[in-house]
């Protein structure tokens, strides 16, 4: 069994103790340097300090919020988490001086500062990127004003947590046959699987989604809270919306987010052609959302932990020697958390921090689509592997845009590997649907909550009221179009918006998953199709970390995202995937 070992941060919590108030010490230090940065000196003195904090703030970080992270129940490990909450609040108040006093200095005696010694020149793109925001930072005064808000910002993600997962109490329901199951989130979909009639398939359904429906005032009025917030900053600092304000730092073209919404808007056919399928191949009349888990083939198979692992492996054995190496650190023993526990974070995610191995937290509940979720992780820590070992701290960090790459590129590896190998008409077309509902979830259902996301913060844009109801009907007139379902058939389905976190804890993420989808996609086609340089090319991608603007890395690996062909190129995907489906289940 995988488990974390945060011995590498610290023996025991008295020790994290003994550098949490070193961090609080060091971190009230930043003061010192306000007014003082036109000097060259006191400049570079600004930065190794500024990196030494940073280097102590990760570590003291890490260990409470993985810890936290592996028991939400624990109040100890979650008051340790909210304390650093507290001291980042405290340090972005006394840091909130030093962009305005470095935009006052002017670009050109910044840059010609960072020239001027090599610790301070892996700071040129970050300070062009600060020079090309100076219209959306404000004085040093106002700049206080708005840090003083900080601690607020956490509070959708607390109020969410508690009320998703904290004071979620899982329901145990009998079925048809007698027996009785535990319904979680981490065994939801398996036990829709498994289920023996649409009854239980229903029951099973509205357990999980019955939080949601007696809390939906409080999730519609916590994700108010985070439209608001949004809404706040946009004026404040004078961004046109709260996707020009998510899109302008890393430099996307509002083309890219529209060129995904409209081509998945414009092209759901493809969605509904594959629930005909599934309908004909259950004999099902009626079809819910929640019956997108029945396989159209079951082998009965189950995936432990170690063959998960095993497999991905082999999955990417012949690729080059540096990319694979990367994969296997990155899932060795003590860095990934496998199995679900009461109180555990639901899902899965790679945590990486400068100067340390990034960590894996997983829910593995043996499904082929566990197996896929390690591959999908394993990306994102192979890829801070491969950051952190080529740039300086300064711009280590890759965007969200570009993280998906890395971990969907060994999707489409491990599938690939996976049908090669399958042997059986059963086997193949399991193997189809799974690919089938990659498409769709990672590039259809992730935009469609995009799309959400768009819409909900138009309402608050144009000041009409955010309620539970209205967050709603995005969602049902969204699913209607999609998939043409009325979701309303389906008690609690219409609150799927509070079902998803990322609405709450990273606003306009989402999207990002089906751009790199096509992103990873048009790479890995390179690479099949053995185009000169593509390995090479999509290994300097990652290597790149934060050093340029992710648009132009993804155009470095091959992968052109301003095109709305790249976009396109999945549809045509499916629509390949679908005919090779239909026509293994009609033989």
């Amino acid at each position: 069994m995988s488990k974390w070992d945060l011995s590498v941060f610290y023996p025991n919590d008295e020790a994290w103790e003994k550098d949490f108030n070193l961090l609080k010490t060091e971190v009230a230090k930043f003061s010192n340097f306000k007014g003082k940065l036109g000097n060259f000196d006191d400049f570079l003195a600004y930065h190794k300090f500024d990196e030494e904090v940073t280097k102590l703030l990760y570590k003291v970080y890490a260990y409470a919020h993985l810890a936290s992270d592996l028991n939400l129940k624990d109040t100890k490990k979650m008051q340790m988490n909210q304390q650093v909450g507290l001291v980042l609040s405290e340090l972005n108040q006394l840091t909130s001086f030093i962009s305005p006093e470095i935009i006052d200095l002017g670009k050109d005696t910044v840059l010609a500062f960072v020239e001027k010694d090599e610790f301070l020149k892996p700071f040129k793109f970050p300070y062009e990127k600060l020079f090309r925001g100076q219209e959306h930072i404000l004085d040093a005064k106002s700049e206080q004003l708005m840090s003083n808000f900080s601690p607020i910002k956490n509070i959708p993600t607390s109020l969410y947590q508690a009320l998703s997962t904290i004071d979620r109490k899982d329901e145990t329901i009998k079925l048809s046959d007698g027996s009785d199951v535990l319904v979680t989130q981490a065994q939801f979909r398996a036990l829709i699987e498994d289920a023996k009639t649409p009854e239980d398939r229903k029951a099973i359904f509205e357990s999980l989604y019955r939080k949601y429906v007696d809390n939906k005032t409080a999730f519609a009025a916590t994700y108010n809270l985070v439209l608001q917030s949004l809404s706040a900053n946009n004026k404040n600092r004078g961004y046109a919306s709260s996707l020009d304000a998510a899109l302008f730092n890393n430099n996307i073209p509002t083309s890219v987010f529209h060129n995904l919404k409209d081509t998945a808007y414009e092209n759901t056919h493809t969605l509904k052609r594959y629930i005909e399928i599934r309908k004909k191949a259950l004999g099902m009349d009626e079809y819910f959302t929640y019956d997108r888990f029945l396989p159209l083939a079951k082998s009965g198979k189950k995936y432990p932990y170690d063959e998960a692992k095993a497999l991905f492996l082999e999955s990417i054995k012949n690729f080059p020697k540096e990319f694979v190496d990367n994969q296997k650190d990155a899932i060795k023993d003590g860095f990934v958390d496998a199995q679900p526990q009461d109180g555990k974070r639901s899902g899965a995610y790679s945590s990486g921090m400068y100067g340390h191995h990034p960590f894996i937290l997983l829910n593995h509940n043996d499904t082929l689509d566990a197996v896929f979720t390690l591959a999908h992780e394993a990306g994102h820590s192979a890829h801070s592997i491969f950051s952190d070992a080529a740039q300086p701290m300064a711009i280590s960090n890759y965007t969200i845009f570009v993280a998906e790459i890395a971990s969907t590129f060994n999707e489409h590896a491990l599938l690939d590997y996976l049908l090669e190998k399958s042997s059986s008409k059963q086997e193949k077309i399991e193997l189809l649907s799974l690919a089938i509902d990659n498409i769709h979830s990672t590039f259809y259902r992730q935009t469609l909550f995009a799309t959400y996301e768009y819409e909900a913060n138009k309402l608050v844009s144009e000041g009409k009221p955010v309620n539970e109801k209205a967050l709603s009907q995005i969602m049902i007139d969204l699913y209607q179009h999609y998939y043409g379902l009325d979701i309303t058939k389906e008690p609690g389905k219409q609150y799927v918006w509070a079902y998803i976190p990322h609405l709450f804890y990273t606003p306009f993420y989402v999207y990002q998953y089906a751009t790199a989808f096509s992103a990873s996609l048009k790479i890995y086609d390179n690479v099949k199709s053995n185009e000169p340089k593509a390995f090479d090319n999509y290994i300097e991608m990652l290597k790149t970390g934060g050093s340029m603007y992710p648009v132009d890395e993804a155009k470095i690996a091959g992968a052109d995202l301003t095109k709305k062909e790249s976009f396109q190129a999945v549809v045509k995907r499916m629509e390949s995937l679908l005919d090779q489906l239909e026509a293994l289940l009609n033989e």
